[in-house]
């Protein structure tokens, strides 16, 4: 495309919409790993209170 043609305005808007082209990957990879990281968390808590809550069963059937 000519952009010697387009006005100052019609540039800006142009370096704009790159720049958020860019930027979105990395906010969708950030996303990512946030998303990574609470799943992984809700899984090693999900273990940790099967695993007591098998272990408080077993108490009360000793008794």
């Amino acid at each position: 495309k000519q952009d010697y043609k387009k006005t100052k305005s019609d540039l800006k808007l142009t370096r704009l919409r790159a720049e958020a082209k860019k930027s979105a990957p990395g906010i969708r990879d950030a996303f990512l790993v946030i998303l990574a990281i609470l799943v992984f968390m809700l899984c090693v808590y999900a273990f940790f209170y099967l695993n007591l809550s098998t272990e408080l069963d077993m108490d009360l059937d000793v008794d």
